[in-house]
């Protein structure tokens, strides 16, 4: 477990944020992250000023906001030895799977039933007539699938998030004119006679119900929209994790990580 926990952790830092893959010849800014010298070039675009200018064009750091400049490129060493020690310990981890039945390596895939088997598992009943493949043949479309669910659920919660903060204006708007009627009918019952107090009461009454009833409503749909955000959260965080390890891993239960 804690191997597993340290080498979560090794990933995410050798991960970098623009391809979710681990860094290819990973570079640092003056922020301190560190990207794909590839995708940290794609992402700043080709120069907008003359060569000797070049080094002074600014970006924003897409983790954090903060400014860097194009000469602030370094090659980073310690992510480079991390991302090689890691390789080595998944190499390691690899070797380790085997099938719980037999004993023997793990080394195909079932497309049919979506499960890791052994060639000894292959030529049982259970997966008889199934269409198999190797595992390295496998692993790729069904990270870029995983890849793509990460994507979609990206989208669906920035789209919560915005929803979010559409709700969030909505109550702010109307508090706002909610409290601008009751000082216009507070104003207005003033100008009149004892007489019409009990009047007054009503109207407040029922201001007042129509503003609980109205609020609560909106705040039930924030509260959904966080619930929808955190469970969008943890599919993410799920897929991640799966996407981050091993081939083996991307492919157990793959099917049905999909499907949820």
């Amino acid at each position: 477990m804690a191997s597993a926990s340290a080498s979560k952790k090794m990933r995410e830092e050798a991960t970098c944020s623009i391809c979710l893959h681990l860094m290819a010849e990973p570079v640092s800014i003056s922020c301190g992250h560190s990207y794909c010298q590839a995708c940290l070039l794609r992402f700043m675009g080709p120069p907008s000023s003359p060569r000797s200018q070049q080094d002074t064009d600014t970006f924003s750091c897409s983790l954090c906001r903060a400014p860097f400049q194009r000469g602030s490129l370094r090659p980073n060493r310690h992510v480079h030895s991390l991302i090689a020690a890691l390789r080595e310990l998944e190499q390691e981890q690899e070797q380790e799977l085997s099938c719980q039945e037999h004993g023997e390596r793990l080394h195909l895939f079932c497309e049919v039933e979506g499960q890791l088997i052994c060639w000894r598992c292959e030529r049982d009943g259970r997966h008889k007539g199934h269409n198999t493949v190797l595992v390295e043949d496998a692993g790729p479309g069904y990270r870029e699938k995983l890849l793509e669910a990460v994507r979609k659920l990206r989208q669906l919660k920035e789209e919560c998030t915005n929803q979010k903060a559409v709700t969030a204006t909505q109550i702010a708007q109307w508090k706002e004119k909610i409290e601008a009627q009751r000082q216009k009918i507070q104003a207005e019952i003033q100008k009149l006679h004892s007489v019409l107090r009990e009047e007054e009461t009503s109207y407040l009454q029922r201001l007042e119900s129509e503003r609980e009833r109205i609020l609560q409503r909106l705040k039930d749909s924030e509260a959904d929209l966080d619930q929808q955000s955190r469970e969008l959260e943890s599919h993410i965080l799920e897929l991640e994790e799966r996407c981050q390890g091993s081939t083996q891993k991307v492919l157990q239960d793959v099917k049905g990580a999909l499907s949820r």
